[in-house]
This record gives C-alpha cells, structure tokens and sequence, in this order.
C-alpha cells in the first residue's frame, strides 16, 4: 500500500468502514493483529529511543475562528478517527499500566490507576504532561539574548507552539467544555465553576504565549530578547498550573464515571469527540498520545490500543503522521537544545507533489 494510489484507496475507504467502526467489537487484539507497524510510524514498545522527542509544525499562525479543528464547525464523515478504548476488554490494573512511568500526580504505586475511567484521563493527559516537560526543557535552553545565527531556535520552537501545542490543547479543552462535560452533566454534578474557571485561565494564558510565538515567527527571532524573557517567564508558569488543572480532573473525573455510566457510554461520547476533532486533531495530537502511551501503558494494553485505531487512520498515522511528527514536529519543539539547524522534510501528501486540504 505505498503507492499514492493504494494511500488514496484506504484513506476513501475508511468512510465507508462507519458502520464497522460503530458496531463495538474489537477491531484487532494483541494475538490477532495481522501486520506490525514500521519503526518509523506507529511506535513499538521496544522502540524507545526516540521518546524524548515530539511534534512539529505546519502552517505558521492560526486564529481561534479560523482553527480546522474548531468544535463549533461542522463535521464531515463520522469515521472515528483515533484508538477506540471502549472496544477494548480491561483486564486488570497490572495488566493495564506500567505505575512508574505514569507522570499523574495522583497516581503512582500506592494509588495507581484501575480502569477504563483512569486511563480515559490518562491517554490525554500523559501525552500532554511530557510534551510540556519537553516544552520547559526548551524554554530554559534559550539563550537570553539570542544572536541572528541562534535565531531559528526560538522561531522554530515558537511555530510549534503555534501550530501544534496551542492547536491540540485548545481542541482538548474545548472537547471537554462543549461535549465531555455536558455529557457527565446529564447524570451527575460536577465542579463545573473550578473546572471551567481553570479552563478560562489557561486559555488565557495560552492566548498570551501564542501572542508572543507569533511575535518571535513575524520577525524571524530576531531582536527577540523582550519576547524570550516573556516566554521564560510565563510557560513555567503555565506549566505548574496545567498540571495542577490536570491533578483536579483525575482525582474528580473518574469516580464521577464509575458511579454514573458504563464503560460503553463513555467510550460512545470520546468517539464522538475523535469524530468532531476529524483528521486535523489526529495528525497533530494522536502521535503525541501514541509516545506517551507506549510508555505508561503495558505492552498488552498498547498492543490493543493500537489496534483498535480504524485501518484507515492507522494507514495515515503510519505514513504520514507519525513521521513528520518525529522528523519535524519534534524536531521544531526541541529547536533550542539542537546544536544545529535541522532538516525538516515532510512525507509528500499522499506521496505525490500536492495535497488534500480535506486529508491533512
């Protein structure tokens, strides 16, 4: 299938896969899956080595109503498009997760996670936890008063920003403001104003380092000092708060679940919310939480984590998503700890010289 025209078969395909995606059954197992993916796409387990890297961007800046993603827009075909939890059977917690590389700070060995209800808050916030310890990692790397030939490393640093973090974490809030959260709402309370008033001082803050990313981007980081002492001000800050947001959720979210729906109701609304966040949403955060969850999850898990990815989904992930968020994205996140500029080469869409808005 490396052919652009074998691509563009399985990318059309997968919309008529709906109904299958829809049923339920589990679309692979660990003992049934057919194929192994290569190492330069979907993570092995074994395949570890290039974990402390992440993504990169694509277009420069974006506004909030022009964002592709954006959950008030309409959506195309309903083809799920990422992992499917609620397909997979939980065995359990020792066969689930690996404690000591869950970055939670509610769970760990002497409270570790059970269930379907944990890892659900698990997949997002792991992959989002170690994007930003690589993020402050590469804030305190800057130099303070960056010369004209260390001027790519805070540009490209700050298009990341822009393109990739801003983008996935926003469509991650809005997800639980505008679907995930009114869901719970129809059978349970909860703390909606300390919920919802962290969500708005994260936004807000976020909309502030995206102000001064694109600032950086504008003038090519040059004469960018006032903007670095900013940026190594504020993403510390915003750091320490997104984490204690996240270790608010997990010690509220998945006992709320537990007592008020099945682990089928919740899977329906999360594919609701792949459905809505389309295939924009899965090229810049899906390799993100792929990374994070060959980590924490178990090697059965993953496995089956994996496999419950649509096969079209998979196809893009494998030779598209996965290597330009290891070749560029990473690479453009980690710019001010690189010693030299790097060669950001994108995969050709669909292998050929032109693209599809609609795919990517």
């Amino acid at each position: 299938m490396g052919t652009a025209t074998g691509g563009l078969f399985i990318i059309f395909y997968g919309y008529l896969l709906d109904t299958e995606a829809r049923t339920g059954g589990r679309r692979t197992s660990h003992n049934e899956q057919a194929s192994k993916p290569s190492p330069a796409a979907i993570p092995s387990k074994v395949n570890q080595s290039s974990q402390l890297k992440e993504e990169k961007p694509m277009s420069s800046h974006s506004n909030n109503d022009e964002r592709r993603g954006s959950f008030s827009s309409l959506r195309r075909p309903s083809l799920v498009t990422g992992p499917r939890l609620s397909s997979i059977k939980m065995g359990s917690p020792a066969s689930l997760f690996v404690i000591s590389k869950v970055t939670s700070e509610v769970f760990n060995e002497e409270n570790p996670p059970m269930d379907w209800a944990d890892a659900g808050l698990l997949i997002p916030h792991e992959a989002i936890r170690r994007q930003m310890k690589m993020m402050v990692q590469s804030v305190n790397a800057m130099p303070d008063s960056p010369e004209e030939k260390e001027a790519w490393k805070i540009t490209l640093f700050s298009q990341w920003f822009v393109d990739y973090f801003y983008e996935s974490v926003h469509e991650h809030h809005d997800a639980e403001e505008k679907i995930y959260f009114p869901w719970m709402k129809t059978k349970t309370a909860i703390p909606e104003k300390e919920f919802s008033g962290s969500h708005a001082e994260l936004m807000s803050a976020m909309d502030g380092i995206k102000k001064v990313c694109t600032q950086i981007v504008d003038e090519q980081g040059k004469d960018c000092s006032a903007q670095v002492a900013t940026l190594k001000k504020d993403i510390p800050k915003f750091d320490a708060d997104m984490r204690a947001h996240l270790k608010e959720e997990e010690e509220t979210v998945p006992e709320l679940l537990r007592n008020n729906f099945t682990h089928e109701e919740e899977g329906k609304i999360v594919e609701a919310i792949l459905q809505a966040g389309g295939l924009t949403l899965a090229k810049k955060f899906l390799p993100a939480v792929l990374l994070a969850a060959q980590e924490w999850m178990s090697e059965t898990f993953y496995a089956d984590f994996v496999g419950s990815i649509p096969p079209p989904i998979k196809y893009l992930v494998d030779n598209y998503y996965m290597p330009d968020f290891e070749n560029v994205a990473m690479n453009m996140r980690d710019a001010p700890t690189l010693a030299s500029k790097p060669n950001l080469k994108r995969v050709p869409c669909c292998r050929i010289p032109f693209c599809f808005p609609c795919m990517f």
